[in-house]
């Protein structure tokens, strides 16, 4: 057989397979870097360490040192794969810990890695307490990607901002896919809800 038919063969699995988070390496940027300039990762592969929350019309990552506000975009967090945030928000969704089908948003596919690590971080963002306003938080290290519009007024260019997803249209989204670390200390919320203004 000569030898460039042999090494084609040998490439074929590795050229036709198509890149995933299991193989691609993650950007590995702030939070805050994002909120500049979320044009530039728009679709990305990323890893963040945040303060993640959850609560009544809450599933957030966030970074203290350009909380959500005027200047800086929400950004709103969900599973990928069949999982949920189980977060009751608007508009006609029900809260659910499950989806029906995996993820997948702009076409990109986006699975989860429910690995200890994942059973962790989202034990406590859900701890068995009566259900209650006040928001559950811990920091995390993240890997997921990265999608929002900039859109303003009824997806006009009206008043355009960088949102797009979660409550009421209000943010940025960030799709987990993956928990690299959970940090053991009890953290608190550092921000309050703010009403997305347009």
């Amino acid at each position: 057989m000569p030898r460039r038919l042999l090494l084609l063969l040998l490439l074929l699995p590795i050229l036709g397979r198509s890149q995933s988070p299991s193989i691609a390496l993650p950007a590995q940027v702030s939070l805050c870097d994002i909120k500049a300039n979320p044009a530039d990762f728009v679709h990305k592969y990323v890893e963040l360490t945040v303060t993640a929350s959850h609560g009544f019309e809450d599933s957030m990552v966030e970074d203290s040192k350009c909380l959500w506000g005027k200047d800086h975009p929400g950004v709103w967090m969900e599973y990928g794969g069949t999982r949920s945030t189980d977060t009751m928000y608007c508009c006609g969704l029900s809260p659910s810990n499950k989806r029906p089908n995996a993820l997948a948003i702009d076409g990109i596919s986006l699975p989860l890695v429910e690995d200890d690590n994942f059973r962790e971080f989202d034990r406590r963002l859900h701890p068995n307490h009566r259900p209650r306003r006040e928001s559950d938080a811990v920091q995390a290290t993240l890997r997921g990607y990265i999608f929002a519009k900039y859109e303003g007024i009824g997806g006009t260019q009206v008043s355009p901002r960088w949102e797009g997803y979660g409550h009421m249209g209000c943010c940025i989204l960030f799709v987990v896919e993956q928990v690299i670390a959970v940090d053991p200390k009890e953290v608190k919320r550092e921000w309050a809800p703010i009403a997305p203004v347009k």
